[in-house]
């Protein structure tokens, strides 16, 4: 499958909590970038096809110096392998948390 975030990806350990109307959600992280966050799902909760609804979403791992929080949207599900990967994108965000998402991703480059 042809790679369609323009933003670099790193993998993410921790987890995702998602707010989303009256509904919390909580996922293991899988991996982020300055554009989004993707987590980990055994089932689509969101059907086959999300509808790019917006939410709260935190951001928790032993990886970052703090938690991240941000708006984010519903952009795609795929499924891979036994799981699906669920790609939310940073719809508004904390200009020292992307920063922060920035030196991360810095961080594992060799």
């Amino acid at each position: 499958m042809r790679e369609r975030r323009r933003a670099l990806r790193r993998h993410l350990s921790g987890k995702v909590t998602l707010q989303l109307g009256q509904k919390l959600h909580e996922f293991p992280a899988a991996d982020i970038s300055v554009s989004g966050v993707g987590v980990q799902l055994d089932v689509a909760v969101f059907g086959p096809k999300p509808a790019g609804e917006v939410g709260l979403c935190r951001i928790e791992s032993p990886d970052l110096p703090q938690a991240i929080e941000a708006y984010v949207s519903v952009m795609r599900i795929r499924h891979v392998g036994q799981q699906y990967l669920l790609g939310l994108r940073f719809e508004s965000i904390d200009d020292e948390q992307l920063e922060l998402i920035r030196r991360y991703q810095l961080s594992g480059v060799a």
